[in-house]
Formats: structure tokens, sequence, C-alpha cells
């Protein structure tokens, strides 16, 4: 259980009933839920008082960041993080105490943690989230052994598992938070990289206080090759029993194969034992050549996330493709998915005009009257043969004319009640405007109707990264209200090419988006793994970025994989943080993943979904959802769509803003934390 004292608000709310319950009518039906999904919501019309009173109220001032001072101060060295080397971040509440911890760990080939180097060589580290010892704020600190979350079958504890990608979700639900970790191995290291160690995908149990042990083995432990090259994994439950299912994404097995590795998703028994269910729920896609031209193939994956993109009340799947493939979108329909990919728009932009790639006006320059008159190719303005050569049976099809994507990002965007998507992208410069660069997707998708996604345009957006005239990259993104306005704002961070930087993208009252990453303290070069979260519970979203050395970032970081914590320290607006607790199997998972928040103050409605890990190895915030309320000290409605099989809807009215509060589904009561 929560530590925190808890005081019960007397709330209006809608009481949840179970399926067997007579169904009442649903109050404020959403136009974005199919009719089918509408007429499984299972919910009660009937306000219930308590009697008890609620906490006094807060109101802040409302204040809007005005760019005259930093939204973010550098807070390494008050959280005690000024050693800490890493590529790559998770966070979650470890040890169920409210406050989020830190899993760092940098991706070496090969290589378990060894024990017996200092703490500061370990390539894992687990980091619990505490009170300073003198003086208020938070510090982390260092649990890496004591928390056992890099246990070895065999019992060895002279070093410590392999791990490459993290996920996180109450497993068994029994009220604390689970792991998945999941490895890139090769079977073929260099001469500079160790042997295969043998670790595969892991579930670890918690015992609720940050100590995991070993899950049993079963079908996570498999994978499509002897080699998983696994990017990323995200707990879900798609059959919608209470127990959370589990997905995970890979690479390719050899690095510039054009098929990719089957994703996989596996069921989950509630006891840690999974099965292997990727064909039944028809996400098996084919592994010849030949399914590149009818866009069927396994797809080289970067980034693997879970998201409702069609507001059915189960989540879908979707993949970053690297290797201008089609990104994967693979829509729930039922007990099944279907792929939707190119259809949708997610797959790629519509730009099919290759005549300004480099490459292929060094073809056409050395294979005069191989080039049709239709597509003018200009003499190369680069030296030929830096990026091979141009094959016209490859090189000219659709599969190969999209972007190479690593990570994509879910949010309402628009506050129109639908999920929007911000793509990650690396785009060279030599291959011209065709190579699909990082943009906003908005969702156009209609009510029981095919998944649809437009693409405004950056220009249109104001979401323009910087390519500091060479290559441009987003691998980590994530949309998040960093000042508290009621409008979501976009991280797009960076890549390890020269002059790229972490881009943050502030929201205005048009929609449209401005770049402040300088002004509000958070330009951060190099930028690869990043956790965002409450950290120090003040009602602001806080940042830690881990940094890559890749290329000329090692001279920029003298060699380090720099971790920083950014504290936001923006104008206080209003906020609110909920957390949700599941009913368990045969109601929603005990985390709540796949739940529709929707909270509505000043006649602004916005939508938050508690969602799992996302993107390039594992992108994360905290589960509570965090909602900034501008000016407004109340909130008139929160309406909670639990992810369980009749689609359960609660709402609660008149809550205290600037207060993190919980609910738990079932209860006529929503729970003030402190």
């Amino acid at each position: 259980m929560n530590r925190r004292l808890r005081l019960s608000l007397s709330a209006l709310a809608l009481a949840a009933c179970s399926s067997s319950s007579p169904t009442v009518p649903p109050v404020g039906t959403d136009a974005g839920v199919s009719d089918a999904a509408v007429s499984d919501v299972a919910a009660a019309d009937v306000a219930t008082d308590t009697g008890e009173a609620p906490p006094p109220m807060v109101c802040h001032a409302g204040t809007a960041w005005d760019r005259s001072a930093p939204a973010f101060r550098d807070a390494t060295d008050a959280y005690g993080l000024a050693e800490l080397t890493a590529k790559r971040m998770s966070t979650a509440d470890l040890d169920n105490d409210g406050y989020a911890d830190l899993v760092a760990w940098n991706d070496v080939v090969n290589t378990r943690t060894d024990f017996s180097l200092p703490v500061t060589g370990w390539l894992v580290r687990v980091l619990m989230n505490r009170p300073r010892e003198a003086g208020a704020g938070r510090r982390f600190v260092e649990a890496t052994r004591a928390s056992n979350f890099l246990a070895l079958r065999d019992g060895t504890t002279a070093r410590g598992r392999l791990v490459t990608a993290v996920a996180f979700a109450d497993v068994d639900n029994d009220g604390d938070l689970d792991a998945y970790t999941g490895t890139i191995p090769t079977a073929a290291p260099t001469a500079t990289q160790d042997p295969d160690p043998g670790d595969r995908g892991t579930i670890l149990f918690n015992d609720g206080h940050g100590v995991f042990a070993l899950g049993p083995e079963s079908d996570v432990t498999s994978s499509p090759d002897e080699s998983p090259q696994t990017i990323g994994a995200v707990f879900n439950d798609q059959n919608l029993d209470g127990h959370v299912d589990l997905l995970v994404g890979y690479h390719s097995r050899v690095f510039g194969l054009p098929i990719g590795q089957q994703s996989q998703m596996f069921r989950g028994a509630g006891d840690g034992h999974f099965t292997d269910v990727t064909d039944a729920v028809g996400m098996t896609l084919e592994s010849t050549n030949g399914s590149l031209l009818t866009v069927t193939n396994n797809r080289p994956l970067y980034g693997i996330s879970a998201c409702d993109v069609n507001d059915d009340g189960r989540l879908d799947v979707i993949g970053a493709a690297y290797g201008r493939q089609f990104n994967l979108l693979m829509t729930s329909r039922g007990e099944g998915f279907v792929d939707e990919s190119e259809a949708s728009g997610v797959g790629g932009d519509a730009n099919r005009d290759f005549s300004d790639n480099q490459t292929y006006r060094c073809y056409c320059a050395a294979m005069p009257g191989r080039c049709p008159a239709t597509v003018p190719a200009p003499s190369p303005n680069f030296t030929c043969g830096g990026r091979g050569t141009w094959n016209p049976s490859v090189d000219e099809r659709p599969w190969r004319l999209n972007g190479n994507t690593f990570s994509i990002a879910c949010g309402d965007v628009d506050n129109d009640g639908d999920v929007d998507l911000y793509t990650g992208e690396i785009a060279h410069p030599d291959v011209g405007a065709n190579s699909d660069r990082a943009e906003l997707l908005v969702n156009d998708t209609a009510a029981g109707g095919p998944t649809r996604f437009s693409r405004p345009g950056r220009t249109a957006t104001g979401l323009v990264t910087p390519s500091g005239g060479g290559d441009e990259g987003v691998l980590s993104n994530a949309m998040f209200d960093f000042d508290n306005d009621g409008r979501l704002d976009i991280w797009s961070g960076g890549s390890d090419y020269p002059n790229q930087y972490g881009w943050l993208f502030a929201q205005g009252a048009d929609g449209r988006f401005a770049e402040v990453s300088r002004a509000a303290g958070v330009r951060h070069a190099c930028p690869l793994g990043v956790a965002w979260a409450d950290f120090d519970h003040d009602g602001d979203v806080d940042m830690v970025v881990g940094t890559s050395t890749a290329r000329t970032c090692g001279a920029a970081w003298m060699g380090r994989s720099a971790v920083r914590v950014y504290e936001n320290v923006a104008p206080e607006a209003n906020w609110t943080t909920i957390r949700l607790i599941g009913g368990g199997a045969g109601a929603a998972n005990r985390a709540a993943i796949g739940a529709r928040v929707k909270v509505t103050a000043g006649g602004v409605t916005q939508r938050r979904d508690v969602q799992g890990n996302w993107g390039l190895a594992g992108l994360a915030t905290e589960l509570p959802v965090h909602v900034g309320l501008g000016a407004n000290c109340a909130i008139d409605r929160i309406e909670v769509r639990w992810p369980d099989a009749p689609h359960t809807v609660q709402t609660f009215t008149d809550v205290r803003a600037n207060y993190p509060i919980e609910i738990t589904q079932g209860s006529s009561r929503v729970h003030y934390l402190r």
C-alpha cells in the first residue's frame, strides 16, 4: 500500500458495476468510442456522499511560463547523480512509497555487470528515490545489489544479468510493479566482445519493497531468433482479462538486413508465466524477401509502443521501423489485430520523389539514359560513393521511401479526445526530402471507421527540429505538459550526430509549437535515454537524461555518458496527478495500463492514457497520469474508462486541484495523497 497519508473526498461518483450487474446507460459517451464499445460500457449514475471533509483548497496563480527564466535547473549534484554514467533510462515506483525511482543502463553487447568493479563502472544501476538526509528535497540512492534486479538463474552473484530494454507493470496483481528485462546478445561477437552469456528475456517479481526475484521460465525467454535483438517492450492487457500481457519488439539479427525479427505478443497468466500468442492474435508477418513488395514483412524495429489509437478500449501495436521501411500499426479488433500500417498514414509520409537523393543523382550521372525524364536528376552536389550505390529494383520501391524511425510517442496533443502520434526519425542530408522527418501525426479516425492519421507538416505545427547543417535525428521522444498550462508539449530527443541536442517544443494557445530548449534550460547535447516523472512531488514534471558518446558526442561529454537531472522550476500553475488501481483478475489490471482518463476543468477536457514503456529501449514516465490545469483550481469532472472487458466507466466531480489523488476501480471516492 502507498505509505502517504490518504484523505478521502466526498465525491460525486459513478460506481463501477460488475459485468453481471444491470447496465445503466453511460453518461457523457464520447464520439470517439465505437457503437460496439459503447454498448459494453457499464456505469451507474448515482451520486454518493460519504460525508467526509475534503482537504483544504489549494490554488496557484496559474502564471504562465514566459521564458524570462529557465523552466528547469540542473539538479544533478543535489540528486546524487554526478558520478552516474548511463545511456538509457527508465522510471517506476519500485518500492511502493509513491516516489518514482530510476533504472539506468549502458547497453554493451554480450556484457554483464561486473560487481568487482567500482560502482561507477557497473553497466546497470538501480537507484531509489529517497528524502535528503539534511534539508528538503530528494536524492537517488544506490540499490542495485540490494534490489536483486540483475539476478542470474545459476545463482552467480559476482556478475549481474545483461539488460538492454526494460518495462514495468504489476504482473501478479499484488499491488507493486514487477519488471521485464530484454537483451541484445550476438552469437558472433567480434574479437573485442565477450561471448554471448545466454541471458534472455526475464520476468522479475517485486516484493513490494523494491527487491526482485526471478520469475518462472516461460515463453518470454524465447524469441523468433536464437539471438534476440530486443529493442523495447511494453506491458498491456490485450484480451482485457485483468492480467497484463507483454509486447516485445525486435530489430534484425544482422544489421542492415531488410527483414526484421518477428515482434511477439505474450499472454500473461498472472503468475509470471507467459505464452506466445503472436500467431493466434494475427500479429505474425511474412519473413520472405518477396513480402517487402506487399508491405507484409517484419520490419527491423527500433522502438515499440502500445496506444489506443482507435479508442475502442484496447491497446494497438505501433512499431518504429528502420531502413526507410513503413512503420508498423496493428490495430486491435476484438481478440486479434488488423495491419493498417500503410493505409493509416502511420507507415510513412506520401513523398515518393527521390530526385534529390544524391546517390540517385550519382547513379544517373554514371549511367546516362538509365534515369527516366519524368524523374529529373541534376548533377550530384556531394562526393559519390559515400553511401553505397543506387539499386533501382530496391531503392525506388515504396517500402524504401519512408523514414528511419526510432521511437513513436502517443498523446492527445490537440485536446480533441483521441490519441495523436509524434515520430522520432534519423534523416541524412544526402538522401533528400523524401526521407521522413520527425513530425506530428494528427488522429482523424472516425468512430468505428478505419484508422486514419494526417500530417499537417512541420512548418504548420512549428515542430522543425534543427539539423545543424547535417544529419538530423530524433532517437527519443515524449509528450508531457512541462509548464502545466493544459496543453501537451513535446520532447524531441535529438541524436548522437554532430550539432544535435534535445529539443523541447512548447505548445502555444493556438496549437503551434515553439522550440524552447535553450530558454527552458534543457539544451542537452547528444541525449539518448530519458525518464520523466514528478520526482520531488511538487506538481510538475522533471527529467533525467542519459547521454550518447558515439561519433562526436564523446568529445562533447569528455568520453562520459553523463547523466543530468533537470528539475522543473517553472512558475506555479495548477495540476493534478492521478494514480489508478485496477480490480485485478476479471477486472482491470492492477496497474491500470490502458486506462483512459479525461479531466475537465475550466471548460476544457484533456485526455491522458495510462501507458507503459514505449519507444526505443523502453522510454518511460511514471504510471500516475499528470495533467496541467493552468489557472483552474478545481476539477469539474474526472472520467475513467477502465481497461476491462465491459469497458467500465466511472466519473467523479468537484475534485480539488494540486493534490496527487488515487482512484480504485469500483470505489465511489477519490483519495487525496499527501
